[in-house]
């Protein structure tokens, strides 16, 4: 069933390497709203803007922010970097046809799961190091994958058994990679890069029983520790790809609200430090959003799925 949304239209995106489809949902009632270009997951093998195409319009419409998905190149077929350069193509393309997508051009952000939040985070060190890191006034990424090299913990933890499995992970990165060692670019592996100043304010969410958990969660610390407003929520009791399933599953749906509330005051707040998380609505609520914390818990949750309530904690 599709969600309701304003309008939909199919766009040509004008790229380096020639013509990228993409999808613009507009949330109604809104003249010249913000602009959120967003990249789909999928391993940069498969998935499209039709298999995102219900997470979108619930984006535009909760957000109130126009959404623009990318069908950028995929993988074997167009390796590294054709995806990051679609995606960069896209969001340069959008702020310089702001007026005749009626959108706001000060107030585009990029958001994208799995590879595509890679792609966000790779566009926004992408548009800093091409002196137009003013484009990009927020960046959402949702259990990205930001190291293609990576040996953190969770990702020998939850390796197996929990949705994204470490063979698929490996195999994902062989089809995208033409040469082993791109895996240390910073714009295949943001984490990676030297330095992280000057990059837009982020919000990071990650599953608790996620392999690309740790990366994520470093990456929002790094931000950190750069000057950049940075966020990191954690859904405990979650795996890769559980927002996906929002239709059934709560922890989605308020994981969809969290990213959409986030979006929505860094592009209609004032200044660059708008999207910082907002004050905890008291004891057992999380920073950002309403759910409970999971400090407030007396245990963990039982497993991926579980029975109870799901929940995070914000930082």
């Amino acid at each position: 069933m599709k969600e309701e949304v304003g309008s939909v239209a199919d766009v040509a995106v004008r790229g380096r390497d020639g013509e990228i489809h993409a999808r613009l949902y507009r949330p109604r009632s809104i003249e010249r709203p913000p602009l959120v270009v967003y990249y789909h997951g999928g391993g940069f093998v498969y998935y499209s803007v039709e298999t995102h195409d219900n997470i979108c319009r619930r984006l535009s419409t909760l957000s109130g922010a126009a959404v623009m998905s990318v069908d950028y190149r995929l993988a074997p077929e167009h390796k590294f970097p054709a995806a990051v350069h679609d995606a960069y193509d896209a969001v340069v393309w959008a702020g310089e046809a702001a007026e005749e997508l009626g959108v706001d051009p000060n107030a585009i952000a990029v958001a994208g799961d799995s590879a595509g939040g890679n792609l966000a985070a790779a566009v926004s060190l992408m548009a800093r190091d091409a002196g137009r890191g003013d484009l990009i006034r927020a960046q959402v990424l949702i259990y990205p994958v930001l190291n293609m090299i990576d040996m953190s913990p969770s990702r020998f933890e939850f390796g197996e058994g929990y949705m994204l499995e470490e063979r698929m992970d490996r195999w994902f990165v062989a089809q995208y990679l033409a040469d082993p060692r791109d895996a240390t670019n910073p714009y295949a592996s943001p984490l990676l890069a030297e330095d992280l100043r000057g990059l837009p304010p982020a919000l990071v969410v990650t599953a608790e029983y996620d392999p690309l958990r740790d990366q994520g969660e470093i990456y929002a610390h790094r931000l950190r520790a750069a000057g950049v407003p940075a966020t990191a929520t954690r859904y405990l009791g979650m795996t890769h790809g559980f927002i996906r399933f929002y239709p059934r599953l709560r922890a989605g749906r308020d994981a969809l609200a969290q990213i959409a509330g986030y979006l929505s005051a860094a592009l209609r707040g004032s200044g660059p430090g708008a999207p910082r998380a907002a004050p905890s609505a008291g004891p057992g609520r999380a920073a950002v959003g309403g759910a409970p914390t999971g400090r407030d818990l007396p245990g963990r949750p039982r497993g991926p799925f579980g029975p109870i309530r799901p929940c995070r904690f914000t930082y």
